[in-house]
């Protein structure tokens, strides 16, 4: 494995204790992501079924912790891994490091914003996991995305990515319980969400509250704060044509069936247009 370029790599287990009161986004995701979504697969055998058409080398853009990128290596896929987050990708660069020697050779990982990188390579699958691409929050930034995407994209490869579909009817300021988790440093954390939408500009912020409690500890709550810019389907399949992208596939679940006013995904899968 390379470690990230322009980055730094772990070379420890994290340490997914609260010591701060306020996080950013990034350190705050970095921290507790794993803890909530490390057992969450059920896009990862969607896109291994896309890589068996394909066949590699693999782009996983804004990669995070490596949630899918492990699961690619492990099953075979030089992959390489793109995240602007250096504490996400410190994380995954740790996680990388426990694997298979075999497995780990597989895997780069390079620090970069996808609507700046340049990896002067081609790819036979790219892919954006669920709802990542939503944190570009202007269609100037999508756009510049898209296009780097379609530059490091083979002609003959397929891009995909989903995001959630949009359900204005949602309460806001509602605080949701998401759920309650064991550490292994002892601590007791529990998930708290809020969503309010600002539907002019498509954009919804989300606060996640954590309430973390230890015996030799008060009680205290830790707040992470971030922005996510919604597309709705029609507008979703306009950009990625103005992108130079022609959709082959539109899903409303990972099984492959149809998208439906009622799904809860928008899964794209694309072809460069030639």
């Amino acid at each position: 494995m390379r470690t990230p370029r322009k980055g730094r790599s772990s070379s420890g287990a994290s340490d997914i204790s609260a010591d701060a009161e306020n996080l950013d986004l990034y350190e705050g995701s970095a921290r507790y992501y794993d803890i909530w979504h490390d057992d969450y697969k059920d896009d990862i055998r969607f896109f291994l079924d896309l890589a068996e058409r394909t066949g590699g080398p693999v782009l996983d853009c804004m990669s995070g912790t490596g949630r899918v990128l492990i699961p690619f290596a492990q099953a075979g896929y030089e992959i390489t891994g793109v995240d602007r987050s250096p504490a996400m990708m410190d994380i995954c660069a740790t996680k990388v490091s426990f694997l298979h020697p075999q497995e780990e050779a597989r895997v780069a990982m390079v620090l970069a914003d996808i609507r700046e990188m340049d990896l002067g390579r081609k790819f036979k699958l790219i892919f954006v996991p669920y709802s990542s691409f939503l944190h570009l929050l202007e269609t100037k930034d999508q756009e510049a995305a898209l296009l780097r995407i379609r530059e490091h994209l083979d002609d003959d490869g397929l891009f995909s990515f989903v995001v959630f579909s949009p359900r204005l009817d949602r309460p806001e300021q509602l605080l949701r319980h998401r759920g309650t988790k064991l550490t292994p440093q002892g601590e007791i954390i529990s998930w708290f969400e809020a969503q309010t939408f600002d539907q002019p500009s498509q954009k919804t912020t989300v606060t996640y509250f954590y309430d973390i409690s230890r015996q030799d500890k008060p009680l205290r709550r830790v707040t992470s704060v971030f922005t996510l810019r919604y597309l709705f389907h029609r507008e979703a399949l306009e950009l990625l044509d103005r992108c130079g992208f022609e959709v082959q596939e539109v899903y409303g679940d990972y099984e492959g069936g149809p998208f439906k006013a009622t799904s809860e995904l928008m899964v794209f899968v694309a072809r460069k247009r030639q």
